[in-house]
């Protein structure tokens, strides 16, 4: 395994697109498994650094409205994106024979390391815009951001030049069925998010992975300062910010979300406000 990884640092330092020679029936079996336990302890060390960054200066993602079905969203993620990802930003890595039209193979080996750093940062650039935030501070820390990506670029580009690209495809694909899982079980283990029942109010809010709008429901009643039933199943976070506290007057690191309110003489909705920024990020949206 310290080979493999050392290697690996090799082809950081010095990139080059020799395809790996296998002596071993397992060698590429190894290696893929070292890169995939390596991935998963940088992710050990980046997580906190991004909950540094929210912490820092607040991040927001942004859900869709529409069908997020758990087996469309898996295949869509485990399957083609990885699929289209590894074709936009590694396909290139390996001189094939019709590339002679435009650049010969010494001529691209010469270049091959800007090519490779070329392709990881834009790809740590693109994942950057799943997140929203026109702050300056954000774009400063936005490195640390997508830390695990430009680590994630190297990774996949070691793998698809020293294995194929059906083994970056592969990798790619199984480490997006691994990060779901994890966070389904991490959101599983947290629900309900919060629970309170006393004499003012009885709430409880539940968070989904995936959204059914099959299963969806909105329904609120409340004056123009306090809640006393809302019920809520499968919604964005968002959409039942700007419901009750106007549009676009707050920014939300979204999630799908299930809730159930009731208080017989009313709960102040700054009150419920304050609860729900307890749990979740929650800011005024800049004018």
């Amino acid at each position: 395994m310290l080979k493999i990884l050392q290697h690996f640092w090799s082809f950081i330092l010095h990139p080059s697109d020799r395809k790996l020679i296998a002596y071993h029936s397992d060698t590429y079996s190894k290696v893929f498994f070292t890169l995939f336990l390596f991935k998963v302890l940088i992710l050990a060390i980046i997580l906190p650094l991004e909950h540094l960054v929210q912490y820092l200066d607040p991040v927001f993602t942004k859900k869709s409205d529409t069908d997020e079905e758990a087996v469309i969203y898996m295949i869509s993620a485990v399957v083609f994106a990885p699929l289209i990802e590894e074709a936009v930003f590694r396909y290139l890595l390996k001189y094939k024979k019709f590339y002679r039209f435009l650049i010969s193979h010494n001529t691209y080996r010469r270049y091959y390391r800007w090519l490779v750093y070329s392709s990881v940062f834009f790809y740590g650039l693109a994942h950057l815009f799943n997140f929203e935030n026109g702050n300056p501070l954000f774009y400063v820390l936005g490195a640390l951001l997508v830390s695990s990506n430009l680590v994630d670029g190297f990774v996949f580009s070691f793998i698809r030049v020293r294995l194929g690209f059906v083994y970056s495809w592969a990798l790619y694909g199984i480490w997006n069925l691994f990060i779901f899982s994890l966070m389904g079980t991490i959101i599983l283990l947290k629900n309900p998010v919060t629970r309170i029942h006393n004499a003012e109010i009885d709430l409880e809010i539940n968070v989904s992975q995936f959204r059914d709008t099959s299963q969806t429901l909105f329904f609120v009643r409340e004056t123009s300062d306090s809640l006393f039933n809302l019920n809520v199943r499968q919604y964005p976070l968002s959409q039942v910010i700007d419901s009750i506290y106007g549009a676009h007057r707050y920014q939300v690191d979204d999630k799908y979300i299930d809730i159930e309110m009731k208080s017989a003489k009313g709960y102040s909705k700054d009150s419920l406000l304050k609860l729900l920024k307890e749990d979740f990020t929650i800011e005024p949206n800049n004018p």
